[in-house]
């Protein structure tokens, strides 16, 4: 029986899953398994984003827990240095994991590591409970005591005043490193992330990039994988990797130089509806945010751009993107410069409603805000009679507030196309 656990809960630990960066996940349109039909591929994708947002270890500040220590053998019965271990709960002693996913679905990882030059690792501080101990990227793992199937692996129960020892001989074959540099590296504080997927694997493993640039995953079994980058360089999808059973430790990624685009969005009618706002190209998707007053600044790489503009409400559309008095809504080129002064133009529905109403008992000047989903805020002064007006809102639900009347508290309005009368009182 196994007899101690433990968790390395450092991000610097080349193959750790960190848990620092939750990326910001950027589209990519490029076809790096060019082998693979269009479903494999979104399943790369759905595995990397899910991932991303799954993985990582529990919060600072949480109990004491128990430790699992041990050493990782090849297939042949030597150590197996630079490879990844990770502690996964277990499902409960009356769950049965074959009956499907609404039985039991699979969590991340609580505590990762990767073996030493003598294989052996150490997983600290886990949460007492059951565990699956995998060697190996998940999905290619080898589970304690020697399973590929996680279904037929052994539990380990992890107390936090009793150390368990688990040791595993790799079923699978064991291939070469994987590592490589970014240039130029990533500035301090990016919190940028390397990170390995694959058609094969049930998971992503991520791993920093460091202040000159490099990343490591250690090794990964034999396979053709991704590599990519988040928050994603505008202009840069994945690299495609071959892995042998020799190390892959030239993988060189060249961050496309980029330029400042820059300018502001207008709407025939009414406030700025909430939307997707990027530039786009075949091969990426630089997602914009718009500022409350409308204006916007993003960084592109060189290459000819479209504006998208998605998910705006009902009966709004992207009517022109101009610069100065040259129309680019087919495309704007991003040449070696910055471009600013570029003017965004949206539709709105004919004959937006208006939202009237009265705020009485105020004594002393005040403002409306509402906000909502369809739209960020919209905000206006109370005239002297505690009077207000929208003149065009876009129908849906808002919150609103008078910020110098607490009491109020927020109200929910509901904006349809006739309009809406807000009456109320301070008390």
């Amino acid at each position: 029986m196994p007899s101690g656990c433990q968790h390395t809960d450092r991000a610097d630990i080349p193959g750790n899953i960190s848990p620092s960066a939750r990326p910001h996940v950027q589209r990519s349109y490029d076809r790096p398994f060019p082998d693979l039909n269009v479903t494999e591929s979104l399943v790369i994708a759905f595995i990397v984003a899910l991932g991303l947002l799954l993985q990582g270890a529990p919060g600072r500040g949480a109990a004491a827990g128990g430790v699992v220590t041990g050493q990782i053998q090849t297939q042949d019965g030597k150590p197996a240095s630079a490879v990844r271990v990770a502690a996964i709960p277990a499902p409960p002693p009356n769950v049965r994991p074959q009956d499907g996913i609404q039985y039991y679905v699979a969590p991340p990882p609580v505590r990762v590591t990767q073996t030493d030059d003598q294989g052996r690792y150490r997983l600290a501080n886990i949460p007492p409970g059951r565990y699956l101990i995998a060697a190996g990227l998940v999905g290619l793992a080898t589970y304690y005591p020697g399973q590929i199937d996680a279904l037929l692996a052994s539990v380990v129960t992890v107390a936090a005043d009793a150390p368990a020892t688990v040791d595993v001989k790799l079923v699978t074959p064991l291939g070469g490193r994987v590592s490589g540099r970014v240039t130029p590296p990533p500035t301090p504080g990016a919190g940028e992330i390397a990170v390995l997927s694959g058609v094969t694997l049930a998971e992503v493993s991520e791993v920093p990039v460091g202040a000159d640039g490099q990343f490591a995953f250690g090794r990964v079994p034999p396979g053709r994988y991704l590599v990519s980058l988040f928050p994603t360089p505008p202009g840069f999808g994945s690299l495609t990797v071959d892995v042998g059973s020799t190390d892959v430790a030239a993988l060189s990624i060249t961050r496309p130089p980029v330029h400042t685009v820059s300018g502001r969005v207008v709407t025939s009618s009414g406030p700025i509806p909430n939307g997707l706002l990027a530039l786009v190209t075949d091969k990426s998707y630089v997602p914009i945010t718009i500022n409350p007053d409308g204006t916007f600044t993003a960084r592109a790489q060189s290459a000819q751009h479209r504006f998208d503009f998605g998910g705006m409400p009902s009966g709004y559309s992207l009517s022109s993107v101009r610069v100065g008095d040259r129309d680019v809504s087919n495309g704007l080129t991003v040449a070696n410069a910055d471009i600013s002064d570029v003017v965004v133009t949206v539709t709105a529905p004919r004959e937006l409603p208006r939202i009237r109403g009265t705020i009485a008992g105020l004594a002393k000047p005040g403002t409306v805000e509402m906000r909502g989903p369809i739209v960020g805020m919209l905000k206006t002064a109370l005239k002297a009679d505690g009077s207000f007006e929208f003149a065009a809102a876009t129908p849906g639900l808002y919150y609103l507030r008078v910020p110098e009347a607490p009491e109020l508290g927020t109200t929910h309005v509901v904006v349809g196309w006739d309009g809406a009368n807000v009456q109320l009182k301070v008390k």
